[in-house]
């Protein structure tokens, strides 16, 4: 892969307002054309040639853009993240042209958003909730339910199964409450109610722990 071909890549990503399809071999193509004008570097003995010259300017011109390439796309990768968690909505088209690396660092990110905002706001509500103080009646005891509104809590617990997602997906929200956005090939872990459906439809199949 030639400079001129990863520049044209970096510009198309800086005019698009959304993550542009890129070759999945970019960089490995990039780094191999390193590779080629190191191995060629060692051969001339007098870097103040030319050729030296030329060398060097190129080396540091590919690893620029290539760094450029990237930042322009995490951008855009940390804006997906933060509209999923305002929308509950991630577009299955942005997912589709991340990288598998970039693929895997949206949904840490993504995770990492869910897990802060649960922390911040929701435990803040839970923990609100449970310092109501009880309603009390004349023997002393208190009201059933009396801190969630008149109505017993009983402890939910969901379970999950390990899954292998066979086809493309749209979006869809499990039944704990949060989005999920997957691909054929994907490995994740559902509340057992949507994998169960989803094994019926032949869409996802199960990975028992220890197989």
């Amino acid at each position: 892969m030639e400079l001129e071909d990863i520049r044209i890549i970096v510009l198309d990503e800086r005019e698009s307002g959304t993550l542009t399809e890129i070759p999945p071999d970019i960089f490995e193509k990039a780094k191999r054309r390193l590779s080629e004008l190191y191995e060629e570097a060692k051969c001339i003995e007098n870097f103040l040639t030319g050729r030296g010259t030329d060398l060097v300017q190129e080396t540091e011109s590919i690893k620029v853009t290539l760094n450029d390439i990237a930042q322009e796309r995490f951008k855009k990768i940390l804006k997906v993240a933060i509209n999923q968690m305002e929308t509950r909505y991630v577009d299955p088209q942005e997912l589709r042209k991340m990288l598998p690396e970039e693929r895997e660092m949206y949904e840490d990110i993504a995770a990492a958003i869910s897990r802060c905002r649960e922390e911040l706001i929701e435990g803040t509500l839970h923990s609100a909730e449970e310092q109501r103080p009880a309603v009390v009646v004349d023997s002393g005891e208190p009201i059933p339910g009396a801190n969630d509104g008149g109505s017993q809590r009983s402890p939910v617990t969901e379970d999950y199964e390990l899954v292998r997602i066979m086809e493309d997906i749209e979006p869809f929200m499990g039944t704990d409450g949060r989005i999920y956005s997957l691909i054929k090939e994907d490995i994740v872990t559902l509340p057992g109610k949507n994998a169960r459906v989803l094994y019926e439809r032949n869409i996802a199949l199960s990975i028992k722990a220890g197989k």
